[in-house]
């Protein structure tokens, strides 16, 4: 009965270590499915973090494009609109020139380069043929085109200026015209005039015909070698001449003639007459219109019949394109609503009655 009893509890514990090893090896299996499934799952994670990196990635990439596409796209939008405000810009200009170019030059600007001609060709110098200008006013001529021809005539250059002064040094007989703002074109190159002017030099000259015919051009300075000293008995030193010409200014402005009228300069002054004297009309426009010069000049005072006037003798007087002589019985321009007092007020005296 022992025997039996141990020998079921031998069965019993077999089975149980045989249960044992079955149900551990069972849980060691589901245990390695599990670290099985684990590790895919951590792979899976690794291979999709990865990805998602990789689509992060592409993602910063393409956004980084775009932005940069944006970015060409707005720059290429800003040149075309440049280009084409460039454009309209560069048309409006060409229309404009090529309207203004239709238009007849004033006829105080032509007849200021045919004088300016005449006078170069007078002193020799030919290779020079302004071609255009469009005004003409105190700091000079504005829109010159001017050819300038080499000096074997094979050849030339083209100056288009927006201004050009014209400045006589007496002492050395010095002409020198000078261009702002504009372009000379020779051979085929343009280029720029340079932010000093491009001056042309004509040397000698005499400057006494230049600034008897152009005073309205012509900036003199410096005296003539031979010119006789201030203070001699007809001719006054710059700051009387210029005094006097205020007073001229003063009495001219409102005189109510057919042209405002201005006397642009004199040598000097003897018995109540002014030597050397130009005169020049403009319209209401500022364009000249005429221009005189008299060897004497007097405001006149006409007390019977209440008329005051400019009286010029002895020169000439140039209007739409005549000229003309004025001879020693005098040319006299009526100045309407001056009275004699004022006249004689204005000018201190300095005055000639009839």
């Amino acid at each position: 009965m022992l025997r039996l009893v141990r020998f079921a509890a031998v069965v019993l514990v077999l089975g149980a270590i045989l249960f044992l090893i079955v149900e551990t090896r069972r849980l060691a299996e589901l245990a390695g499915g599990f670290e099985a499934e684990a590790r895919t799952a951590r792979a899976a994670a690794q291979v999709a973090a990865a990805e998602r990196d990789t689509v992060r990635a592409d993602a910063d990439r393409l956004a980084g494009e775009l932005r940069a596409a944006q970015q060409q796209l707005q720059a290429v939008s800003d040149v075309v609109d440049q280009r084409s405000e460039a454009l309209r810009r560069a048309a409006e200009r060409a229309e404009a020139e090529a309207a203004a170019s239709l238009r007849a030059m004033p006829e105080g600007v032509r007849l200021c380069l045919q004088t300016l001609h005449e006078c170069l060709r007078g002193e020799g110098f030919t290779a020079q043929r302004f071609l255009s200008a469009r005004a003409l006013d105190e700091h000079g001529l504005h829109d010159v085109e001017l050819l300038d021809l080499q000096s074997d005539g094979l050849g030339a250059a083209f100056v288009r200026a927006g201004r050009m002064q014209a400045a006589l040094d007496r002492g050395t007989g010095r002409l020198e015209l000078r261009f702002f703002d504009g372009q000379r074109t020779q051979d085929g190159e343009r280029t720029a005039l340079p932010a000093d002017g491009f001056a042309l030099v004509f040397a000698p000259v005499d400057g006494r015909v230049f600034e008897r015919r152009l005073p309205y051009l012509i900036d003199a300075s410096g005296a003539y070698p031979d010119e006789a000293p201030a203070g001699s008995t007809a001719d006054v030193d710059p700051l009387t001449r210029r005094r006097w010409l205020e007073r001229f200014d003063a009495l001219l402005g409102t005189a109510g003639a057919v042209e405002q009228l201005q006397v642009t300069r004199f040598r000097g002054m003897q018995d109540g007459w002014f030597l050397d004297a130009e005169v020049i009309g403009t319209d209401a426009r500022h364009h000249v219109v005429s221009m005189a010069f008299a060897q004497r000049l007097c405001v006149e005072l006409d007390a019977a019949a209440g008329v005051v006037s400019l009286r010029l003798v002895d020169g000439n007087l140039r209007r739409g394109g005549v000229d003309s002589t004025i001879s020693a019985e005098g040319y006299r321009m009526l100045l309407p609503n001056v009275t004699i007092q004022k006249a004689a007020d204005l000018m201190l005296g300095m005055v000639v009655r009839k």
